[in-house]
């Protein structure tokens, strides 16, 4: 942001494009890192105290962890892995009612079993 905002106070032509060049590849790089979170394709397995999802390249196995939150229509869960974490944002125009409030049961427990054990 900061460089798009000294992009237009910059007298170089050179300088402005350097500038817009950078903005545009934060831009495209931010855009694919959100369409990595949010897929449009794929299973969601839900067991007692697993949660699986397999898309066409994305495979995420973990737990779902007490980051996870709800934002209007859309469910951000964080997944703990075995050796990372993942984000993985599912909307509720995606899925049916039925899997969407299985979905969202599933992130309350995991959110209110993280606030008892403390």
């Amino acid at each position: 942001m900061l460089s798009l905002i000294l992009c237009l106070f910059l007298d170089s032509l050179l300088a402005m494009l350097f500038c817009l060049i950078i903005n545009i590849l934060a831009g495209f790089l931010v855009w694919q890192k959100v369409l990595a979170i949010h897929p449009n394709h794929g299973v969601i397995i839900l067991e007692p105290k697993l949660f699986r999802f397999e898309g066409e390249g994305l495979k995420i196995q973990g737990e779902i962890s007490k980051k996870s939150r709800f934002y209007g229509n859309n469910i951000w869960l964080h997944i703990k892995g075995f050796s990372n974490s993942h984000w993985l944002i599912i909307s509720a125009n995606g899925v049916n009612k039925q899997s969407y409030a299985r979905l969202k049961r599933a992130a309350l427990n995991a959110i209110n079993c993280a606030a008892e054990s403390k």
